[in-house]
């Protein structure tokens, strides 16, 4: 029998529809993984849930999927301020966005983000991501960084 585990996740997403989609496609996933999601609806708010000294004595995440296109603090400015932490930047970051560009892609890998990932559209698309940032990010990488 599997032990239930809980992932604390750090969502940084300022479009409320597409936050909604994260949710439920993250909510679905209680198989051998409990999502604790924290939110974050832009870049300013997640620089405050980092890096606030009140939240000092709360557990970071163990993952931040992080939007790339923010307001009021770009997703690039949150990802190099998490990287220049000597605590934060051991948390596993995707940027999650729905950019394409290759730009947007190389910037997020020269300041340090551990992957990139298109938005997918669609429930099906989106819970087969899921599927695979649990696979991949909590059964093969977190227990072997984390525990």
């Amino acid at each position: 029998m599997d032990i239930l585990r809980t992932i604390r996740l750090l969502v940084v997403e300022d479009n409320p529809a597409y936050l909604y989609l994260i949710q439920k496609a993250f909510s679905g996933r209680m198989e051998q993984t409990r999502w604790e999601l924290t939110v974050a609806t832009d870049g300013e708010e997640a620089l405050h849930v980092l890096f606030e000294k009140e939240n000092k004595s709360a557990p970071l995440p163990d993952l931040i999927l992080l939007d790339w296109n923010l307001p009021k603090v770009s997703g690039r400015e949150v990802l190099q301020r998490l990287k220049q932490d000597q605590e934060l930047r051991r948390i596993p970051l995707l940027v999650f966005s729905a950019s394409e560009a290759d730009r947007d892609i190389h910037a997020a890998y020269d300041n340090h983000a551990n992957g990139f990932i298109t938005k997918p559209w669609g429930d099906e698309a989106l819970s087969a991501t899921v599927e695979a940032i649990e696979r991949f990010w909590i059964a093969l990488r977190l227990p072997k960084v984390l525990r």
